[in-house]
């Protein structure tokens, strides 16, 4: 009678092609998530400069000058952006549509030639009551709002200048430009 022998463990070659096995799905989540991040980075830049083509659009539409104003969370670091409309000579914050809020390792730099001095469109302290059927935020009219940008009913984009939106996870950032006339808002990927 012969005796066979039980194998008591794994041989080099099959430890060798799990090794393997196990680098390569390493090797390919690693990458996935790398893609990932980026599409998020993306992802916000697109949602972003949809807002503002919304703001464009409903100016145009409404026949009315709409702005943004840059605001700081009270509780977080986080900042939003926030629609405002010019109306009986003062800039009022608006609900709709909603605020954009970045995330919280966006930073954006304004980088407009706005004049102090000149402002957009002229404001008054007066008190306005009637702004809630517009749809403006109640108690607005504590202080005066000063947009950032401002998008005209005729199409241009006032004052003029470029947005740039980075993040601090990542070298990449997106420059938004409005051209020499003020119009069109175009975004551009800038990778260093």
């Amino acid at each position: 009678m012969v005796a066979t022998k039980r194998q008591q463990g794994f041989t080099l070659i099959e430890l060798a092609v799990v090794v393997m096995i196990v680098a390569a799905i390493s090797a390919m989540s690693v990458l996935a998530i790398n893609q990932a991040i980026g599409r998020r980075y993306s992802s916000e830049a697109d949602r972003l400069l949809n807002w503002l083509q919304q703001l464009a659009e409903n100016s145009a539409l409404q026949g009315a000058a709409y702005g943004v104003v840059e605001e700081a969370q009270e509780l977080t670091d986080v900042t939003q952006l926030r629609a405002v409309i010019y109306y009986r000579k003062r800039w009022v914050a608006l609900t709709a549509p909603s605020p954009f809020q970045l995330s919280d390792d966006a930073q954006l730099d304004w980088l407009v030639q706005a004049d102090e001095s000149d402002p957009l469109l002229p404001q008054s302290e007066k008190d306005s009551r009637d702004l809630v059927g517009l749809g403006a935020v109640r108690g607005s009219d504590e202080k005066l709002l000063l947009p950032e940008i401002a998008f005209l009913p005729d199409g241009y984009i006032e004052p003029q200048g470029e947005m740039r939106l980075s993040f601090s996870s990542t070298d990449t950032e997106f420059n938004y430009e409005w051209g020499e006339p003020g119009y069109n808002l175009l975004m551009e990927r800038v990778q260093p």
